[in-house]
């Protein structure tokens, strides 16, 4: 919670993040929109008028790109004797989109708004405050912002920690891949991707299953057998992450699109295992 305080010890005025935001679309800018709350204390004077100004950063992001934008009210705020709320704006582009996106992982989007509060009617005290409040935007919440304005699409995959010790523990792995995703470690999570697609190829017997499917023409697969194709080609793509084969696996390089879609296909295929006995 921001806290602002006027003179010694006359009054403060509290922001609180609502950790919600909005996104309205535009042609390539978009407006994002903060909810706040606002709580005056002690001998403040009501409905004294106050501006709200700021910048907004990211917080918490491995990226050197922190800034986001300048935060504006509507208008000006008045002090009241109960909570009220607070809108802030700033202008977000079709690419600052794309580099939170990047940045955050799949995690929650962590922000950082710095304010400073100016009394337009204060005559008593220095009319100006400053301080900062963190915002954290849960994932989906976000996603969804991002799926009304056109500027992406998301699928969440829950992945349920079983009472199956092999499930469980792959579960944990694509936990452990998400954190390498946001620490730029690409190679180790796909590494932890093909380690999650062990639970998976057990309960599916996926090598017998592939085996018989190798006999067949492609058209002449069964269903089971066609998953068993795709579960082990994935398997054996992933394994070029811990191997450093001559000649083959050793040049493998592993870009963030890379490790996304193998901890995508791994947790995808490891929650549909849900469905099977």
């Amino acid at each position: 919670m921001a806290n602002f305080r006027f003179g010694s010890n006359d009054y403060t005025v509290n922001i609180r993040t609502q950790h919600s935001a909005s996104l309205l679309q535009g042609w390539g800018v978009h407006r994002l929109v903060l909810g706040f709350e606002v709580t005056a204390h002690d001998k403040y004077t009501e409905d004294a008028p106050f501006l709200v100004s700021g910048n907004l950063w990211t917080s918490d992001l491995p990226s050197p790109a922190s800034w986001v934008g300048v935060l504006h009210a509507p208008g000006p705020i008045g002090l009241k004797p109960f909570t009220t709320t607070l809108t802030l704006e700033t202008s977000v582009t079709d690419q600052q989109l794309r580099g939170l996106e990047k940045t955050r992982a799949g995690a929650d989007l962590t922000l950082r708004a710095d304010l400073t509060l100016t009394g337009l009617a204060e005559t008593r005290h220095w009319p100006v405050a400053s301080d900062s409040e963190n915002i954290r935007i849960p994932h989906a919440a976000w996603s969804n912002q991002l799926a009304q304005v056109d500027a992406g699409a998301f699928v969440d995959v829950l992945v349920p920690i079983t009472t199956v010790e092999a499930r469980a523990t792959a579960a944990r792995r694509i936990r452990e891949a998400k954190t390498a995703i946001r620490d730029q470690r690409y190679e180790h999570t796909v590494t932890l991707a093909r380690q999650a697609l062990d639970a998976v190829r057990e309960a599916c017997d996926t090598q017998n299953v592939n085996a018989r499917a190798a006999g067949k023409t492609p058209p002449e697969r069964d269903q089971e057998e066609r998953w068993a194709v795709l579960i082990q080609s994935a398997y054996n793509l992933f394994s070029g992450a811990p191997h450093d084969d001559t000649g083959t696996t050793e040049s493998f390089t592993w870009t963030r699109a890379d490790a996304v879609a193998a901890v995508a296909t791994a947790a995808s295929l490891l929650a549909r295992l849900e469905d099977l006995p």
